[in-house]
């Protein structure tokens, strides 16, 4: 029982919930099934039963016993009632999220194509005018604006059409220009996602896509109507760029602030994610570019007093390790370690044994020079390369620092996985990054301490290596060779 996909779906449910479904279970038209009688008592088994708690397995036996007293156990019987359940379970959540106050326009409109099949040609038009005050009135202009008006202008097409008096129109012109609208918004969109996932990533790119990046040009006539429109336009046109410039974030962030009134928080959100994201791209290609870590602290402040790092107040462990790291970086260490305690029951995804957590507490122990204790807390794996990375590399300088006779059998292990699988994992940059890294560790550890000429030859390459994972620690362990 614990594994069926009745049981997931109400585990989910809030306390209001749980007391809605009964109700919406004792509905006949909603449970209909040849097993309906079982259906209110499995459900009301499942959503009493204490999930949480160790050894309280929920047997297929005893439940059928409460459903069927008396009978032979039959799996299959149950079987059935559990389908069912589960359709209404189901039900009940779909037509709760349709019911949503955000989603009002599309129950009219479907309630207009209701009344338009049932020839209720009058009502139909009504509800056509009042669609039509709603857009007009809608505050914002994103691409659900542009998706509702696309189906409203069609709708009217479909309307004329329908009583063609072979004149006018028909309406083609607005649907054409609301779909124009509509698709380059949203093909901006999935586009950019695209454009920063290539970043750090390595993708094959199909030749539609290519296509798409080589000629994707907006009309102007566009970008006037939607400052959606000319963010995304922007954020595609410098994540085009082979080199990105801290006059880039500069000029993503006047235009964000020029149009913030005129873009809906959900929008706005993802746009200064893309700033923040501009901002770590530009200081991975140039560790040299100090300036530039400061401002994504700013804005890392900024936007989670801002709620932009949360989504439905949960925060995501890929954010949680950037400010993390970013704070370590600019050596905010009272504010890191508070950042970290804090918000560290909100990640989502986090595991029973708190790895995102304990990550970040290594990042933080070994930012203020506590090399065991950050040893302690790095997990002994992740299903985040990215966080797995992180672990290896601060281990690699842990042991490091700490003189570790572990240091040299922990640095062939890592050789040995970028050489055979990181492959899978990163992008042809990302995996030079480590290499790089790798090499360049190699050759200060086994450099005798009190070497000037050495530590020259050493800092000349990795001045070379800017691109280097960890670039700025390994030129000043190459400096501290100079008066070890």
């Amino acid at each position: 029982m614990e594994h069926s996909q009745l049981i997931e779906l109400i585990r989910t449910l809030q306390p209001q919930e749980k007391e809605q479904i009964l109700q919406f279970a004792a509905l006949s038209f909603v449970n209909n099934g040849k097993l309906k009688a079982q259906v209110v008592p499995l459900i009301e088994i499942c959503l009493n039963h204490p999930w949480d708690a160790p050894h309280q397995e929920l047997s297929s036996k005893e439940v059928f016993a409460t459903l069927f007293p008396g009978q032979a156990f039959v799996e299959g019987k149950l079987e059935k009632v559990r389908v069912e359940a589960h359709k209404v379970v189901r039900t009940f959540l779909t037509v709760q999220h349709y019911l949503r106050a955000e989603n009002e326009f599309d129950q009219i409109f479907d309630l207009s194509e209701v009344v338009r099949a049932r020839g209720l040609d009058t009502r139909y038009q009504h509800l056509l005018s009042k669609l039509q005050k709603m857009q007009a009135e809608s505050t914002w202009k994103n691409e659900d604006y542009f998706r509702r008006h696309f189906l409203l202008e069609y709708a009217i097409h479909n309307e004329e059409s329908r009583h063609n008096r072979l004149k006018g129109d028909l309406n083609v012109p607005a649907v054409i220009q609301t779909l124009e609208h509509y698709v380059h918004l949203h093909r901006l969109a999935l586009l950019n996602r695209f454009l920063l996932q290539q970043k750090v990533a390595k993708l094959d790119v199909p030749d539609t896509i290519k296509t798409f990046l080589e000629e994707n040009n907006v009309p102007a006539r566009h970008l006037e109507a939607s400052a959606n429109l000319r963010v995304n336009f922007l954020i595609f046109t410098l994540l085009r760029k082979d080199r990105l410039e801290p006059s880039d974030v500069r000029s993503l962030f006047e235009l964000l602030l020029l149009t913030e009134k005129d873009i809906d928080p959900d929008s706005l959100r993802g746009f200064y994610t893309y700033l923040r994201n501009l901002c770590v791209l530009i200081f991975s290609a140039d560790a040299q570019n100090e300036e530039i870590n400061f401002t994504l602290h700013e804005l890392y402040k900024d936007n989670l007093k801002r709620g932009y790092l949360h989504y439905n107040g949960r925060l995501h462990s890929g954010t949680y390790l950037a400010v993390c790291n970013n704070a370590v970086w600019v050596k905010n260490f009272d504010w890191a370690l508070d950042f970290i305690e804090k918000h560290k029951q909100e990640l989502i995804d986090e595991n029973e044994t708190q790895d995102f957590y304990r990550l970040n507490m290594a990042n933080y122990s070994f930012g203020v020079a506590q090399f065991s204790e950050c040893l302690d807390y790095i997990p002994d794996t992740s299903t985040s390369v990215v966080y797995l990375l992180q672990g290896k590399r601060l281990e690699l300088k842990a042991l490091y620092e700490l003189r570790s006779d572990r240091f040299s059998y922990r640095l062939d292990n890592f050789k040995m996985f970028l050489a055979r699988t990181s492959t899978k994992l990163l992008s042809d940059a990302q995996k030079q990054n480590h290499v790089d890294f790798a090499n360049l560790l190699s050759q200060i550890a086994n450099s005798l301490p009190g070497d000037p000429k050495r530590s020259e030859l050493l800092l000349k390459r990795i001045q070379e290596k800017k691109q280097s994972a960890e670039w700025r620690w390994l030129l000043e362990k190459a400096k501290d060779l100079k008066s070890a």
